[in-house]
């Protein structure tokens, strides 16, 4: 392994020459990052699933999404977190084959099946009216990155196979959570994003710049490495639980609290976003919590009061943002009804142009990609394009997008996924108990996201969503249920 490590450096070198200065600075780059991994992996191996799946992990935190790709010519930007995906589903197919690997989704395989037929049929279904106008395979485009949600789920739990393992992983995405919540809270105070820089520290990457509407009441709505400020929040809330799994499994005083820190630090980024949706998902997780470990929440209800002054001292005026964001002048019914069939309208004036559009396939849906509100006006030159709809609803938006059936599948597997994980952690005992309660809180947060935020369309939240939904089933599935001694 270390001289095909070595090799592999060196072929990457070599291949980028031809491409120019910049490439060649990229080379040279993974040429000395693979001769690092040879020289360890002669010691301790590099190359494991769990070290795999966790540099994935800190991949999508670190690289923003749609942001950045490499620059090769294809019909499409590979993104480098696509690329370590490609190769680790090869590596994966590779190992199936020689009977290395084992495949199993470990509980979900059912709504898995029905989500991933329904994407299939909807997108051929509508594979005309989806590309008409892009002028580029946009049905294939999008059924790619639904369908890289599934793989990287049944990647964890094909392939982690212990605890420790599980363990790395969740060590990642609650490390790579806290770096990026400090750098939004940066941003907060200096309005300056690390993660818009990137190219101009790492020449590999091509850089294509992000439109966000970046601000709210005069306040800057921090997004880091998201594609959203929303999509920021929700990831970073999503790994609060994990985070407080990790504090109470610490071996030491000072590491469980530099991992309640973690916690601290990712709910006041999330918070900083100025995010209505960070409400609605602490709420749900509370809720489910509460439910879970009653008990033992009550250790932790001095975090909750001691939050909004940390959120405070850090992204000073996040706190009144959102205050006001639930209070506006204009009253915050009236301000989610208004701008019907308009680009970005309200969340409840969505509900008319959605079900109009929902009529027109209601079993299958009009396909995933871009969508427009069916208008009246006139054809012709000077007749207004129409707008884009966009659905701050991800269950209006999947009605509309893959009809009942694709409604149906994905409610089974969110929320389905939650209840079987809850009953699985009511029926554990120790360890696993508590990471399948984190998971399952961490997904009903994301369900709950889903009525007030179209989270399907970001990559990375969704991404981390399925992670952690994998976790607690691969969790499930090596941990047997307690004795109840109370039978017999």
């Amino acid at each position: 392994m270390p001289l095909a490590l070595a090799a592999f450096g060196g072929l990457a070198f070599l291949g980028t020459i031809p491409l120019g200065a910049r490439a060649t600075i990229g080379g040279a780059l993974v040429l000395l990052l693979a001769c690092l991994l040879a020289v360890r992996d002669t010691a301790v191996p590099v190359f494991t699933w769990a070290n795999m799946a966790a540099s994935l992990a800190l991949l999508v935190w670190f690289v923003p999404i749609k942001t950045y790709s490499l620059p090769v010519n294809l019909p499409f930007n590979l993104e480098p977190y696509r690329l370590f995906l490609l190769l680790l589903v090869f590596a994966w197919l590779v190992g199936l084959i020689g009977g290395r690997s084992h495949l199993s989704a470990h509980g979900q395989a059912y709504s898995l099946i029905l989500l991933s037929a329904v994407l299939f049929t909807t997108q051929i279904v509508n594979f005309e009216e989806v590309n008409a106008g892009t002028g580029e395979p946009e049905a294939l485009k999008s059924l790619s990155y639904f369908l890289s949600f599934v793989i990287v789920y049944l990647l964890v739990t094909s392939t982690l196979d212990s605890m420790p393992a599980i363990d790395k992983l969740v060590r990642a995405l609650v490390f790579g959570a806290a770096v990026v919540a400090v750098t939004a809270l940066y941003d907060s105070r200096f309005s300056y994003n690390v993660f818009e820089h990137l190219h101009q520290w790492i020449p590999l990457l091509d850089y294509h710049p992000r439109e966000v509407d970046a601000a709210r009441g005069g306040l800057i709505r921090v997004y880091a490495s998201a594609q959203h400020p929303i999509a920021l929040s929700v990831a970073l809330l999503m790994m609060v639980p994990l985070a407080i799994y990790l504090a109470g499994r610490a071996a030491t005083v000072l590491r469980s609290r530099l991992w309640l820190g973690a916690a601290i630090v990712c709910a006041a980024g999330a918070l900083a976003t100025v995010s209505r949706t960070t409400v609605v998902m602490i709420v749900a997780m509370v809720l489910v919590a509460v439910f879970l470990r009653g008990r033992a929440m009550v250790r932790y209800w001095p975090l909750l009061l001691l939050l909004p002054f940390v959120v405070h001292f850090l992204a000073p005026g996040a706190m009144g943002g959102i205050y006001k964001a639930f209070f506006p002048e204009e009253g915050l019914v009236t301000s989610l009804d208004d701008r019907a069939g308009q680009t970005g309208s309200g969340r409840v004036a969505d509900l008319g142009p959605g079900l109009e559009l929902w009529r027109s396939s209601p079993l299958v849906g009009i396909g995933i990609g871009e969508q427009t509100v069916p208008s009246d006006a006139p054809l012709g030159a000077e007749a207004a394009e129409e707008p884009e709809l966009i659905f701050d609803d991800q269950y209006l938006n999947t009605v509309v997008t893959t009809g009942l059936l694709g409604f149906v599948a994905v409610v089974w597997f969110v929320w389905g996924g939650v209840l079987k994980l809850a009953r699985a952690a009511r029926r554990r005992l120790g360890q696993p108990s508590d990471l399948l309660v984190a998971c399952s809180v961490s997904a009903a947060g994301f369900g709950a996201s889903m009525a007030v935020f179209d989270a399907l369309y970001f990559v990375q939240c969704t991404l981390f969503f399925f992670i952690i939904v994998a976790i607690g089933f691969r969790v499930r599935g090596l941990s047997p249920p307690a004795v109840d001694m109370r039978a017999g």
